[in-house]
C-alpha cells in the first residue's frame, strides 16, 4: 500500500461495533483525535496530497514522477478541480470517495473522471467516479459512486438518493457506459477484465452488468465537538447516531433494478465549511 493511503487508514476508521444497518449496506466511519482535536486539519492535508493521485492518470503521473516534476503535478491536479464556489463543486467529495474506495476496499479506478468535464465552472456529469472491483468468488463488478460532502444529512441523503433513482435508470445507464469506454486508455498500466469491456459497450446485456454503488455522505455532526478522544463514550454514542442516521436513510424508498447493489459511506465532521474554505485556499495557491 502506498504511503498516503497508509497515510489514510491510520485518519480515518471504519466504525466496527455492531450498529443496525436496516435494509441498506451502510458502512459508517469516523476520524481519530489528536490533543483533544478530531483530525480535520490532517483529513485537509491528505487531500491535497492525494490531488495528484486522484486527478492525473496512471500515465500521466508516472511521466511527470520520472521527470521530478512534482510541482506539475499539482498543478495539473489542481487546474481540473471545478472552479465552482465551493459550497457548489463536489470535487473534494470525489477525492475523498477515491481515498476511501483505494484504501478500504481494493477498488481500481477505471476513468479518471474528473479530467472530462466540458469547462471548469462545470461539474463532472454523470456518476462521480468510475472503478471497479473483482471480488472473492472472482466476480467482476463495476462500481459507481456518489457523493454528497454536505453540512445537512437530511439534504444529502434526499439528494444522493434522488441521483441514484435518476442514474440507474438503464437509458442512463447506457449514456454514462459511452462515455466511459473510450476513456478506459487514459488508465493505461492498470489491468482491466475483458468483461469491463463487454459491460460497457452492449456485448453483454445491462441485466447482467454487476452495478456496485458507493454512496458516500458527509454531515457536521454536534456530537464530535463534545468529545476529545474515540474512547468508549464517544463509541456508545456515535454507535446510536449511525443507527438514526441509518433509521433515516431506511425510510426513503430507494428502487434498484435487481443488478444494481447500492451501500452507504457515511463520515461526520465538525466543520464542513472551514474544511471547503482551506482547500478552496490551497487550491489557489496551486493554480
Amino acid at each position: 500500500m502506498k504511503k498516503l493511503y497508509k497515510r489514510f487508514s491510520k485518519l480515518v476508521f471504519k466504525f466496527t461495533s455492531a450498529v443496525d444497518t436496516g435494509d441498506i449496506s451502510k458502512h459508517p466511519y469516523h476520524l481519530n483525535y489528536e490533543s483533544g482535536v478530531y483530525r480535520e486539519k490532517e483529513l485537509i492535508r491528505i487531500i491535497r496530497d492525494a490531488m495528484p493521485n486522484f486527478a492525473l492518470t496512471p500515465d500521466e503521473y508516472s511521466r511527470l514522477k520520472a521527470d521530478d516534476d512534482i510541482g506539475e503535478m499539482f498543478r495539473i491536479g489542481f487546474s481540473r478541480i471545478s472552479k465552482a464556489k465551493k459550497n457548489k463543486k463536489g470535487d473534494y467529495g470525489e477525492l475523498l470517495l477515491f481515498l476511501l474506495l483505494k484504501t478500504f476496499y481494493d477498488a481500481e479506478r477505471l476513468v479518471t473522471k474528473v479530467r472530462l468535464r466540458s469547462s471548469v465552472k462545470d461539474q463532472v456529469k454523470g456518476f462521480d467516479c468510475a472503478h471497479f472491483v473483482v471480488n472473492e468468488n472472482n466476480e467482476v463488478q463495476l462500481w459507481l459512486g456518489e457523493v454528497k460532502f454536505y453540512k445537512s444529512f437530511s439534504d444529502a441523503v434526499s439528494d444522493i438518493l434522488s441521483e441514484i433513482s435518476d442514474h440507474t435508470k438503464s437509458e442512463y445507464l447506457k449514456d454514462e457506459f459511452s462515455i466511459l469506454l473510450p476513456n478506459i486508455e487514459s488508465n493505461k498500466g492498470i489491468e482491466v477484465p475483458e468483461s469491463i469491456i463487454e459491460f460497457l459497450d452492449g456485448t453483454i446485456t445491462l441485466d447482467d452488468v454487476k452495478i456496485v454503488i458507493p454512496a458516500l455522505v458527509t454531515y457536521e455532526s454536534a456530537l464530535i465537538k463534545k468529545h476529545q478522544k474515540v474512547d468508549d463514550v464517544f463509541k456508545d454514542k456515535i454507535k446510536k447516531e449511525f443507527e438514526n442516521k441509518f433509521k433515516t436513510i431506511n425510510k426513503h424508498n430507494v428502487n434498484l433494478p435487481e443488478n444494481v447493489e447500492i451501500f452507504f459511506i457515511l463520515l461526520p465532521l465538525e466543520d464542513v465549511t472551514s474544511i471547503k474554505t482551506e482547500l478552496e485556499k490551497i487550491e489557489e495557491a496551486f493554480r
